[in-house]
């Protein structure tokens, strides 16, 4: 199961892709459904993940993309750095 959607590097697949363990929205587990757990950490908004994010919300808006698939532009290290979505995702 790719837990990151359309984010999987067909190189990387070949090699044997490294999933990461999160278990805070685990609902592969038969019923009745597993609890949804919360990270209790807070957003560090200085981490390199967390600006690239701000980056592509910004090119995202400015060429007016009906879809807007930010994880295929994170590496899995920045993906493991977004705790919480920015205001400007609404953009």
């Amino acid at each position: 199961m790719n837990r990151w959607g359309d984010t999987s590097d067909p190189a990387t697949e070949r090699r044997g892709t490294r999933q990461d363990a999160r278990s805070c929205f685990d609902q592969s587990r038969p019923h009745p459904r597993a609890r949804v757990g919360f990270h209790a950490e807070r957003q560090d908004t200085s981490a390199s993940g967390r600006r690239h994010l701000l980056d592509l919300i910004d090119e995202a808006a400015a060429d007016g993309r009906e879809e807007f698939r930010p994880l295929t532009g994170l590496s899995p290290e920045e993906r493991r750095q977004i705790i919480t979505l920015p205001p400007s995702i609404a953009s």
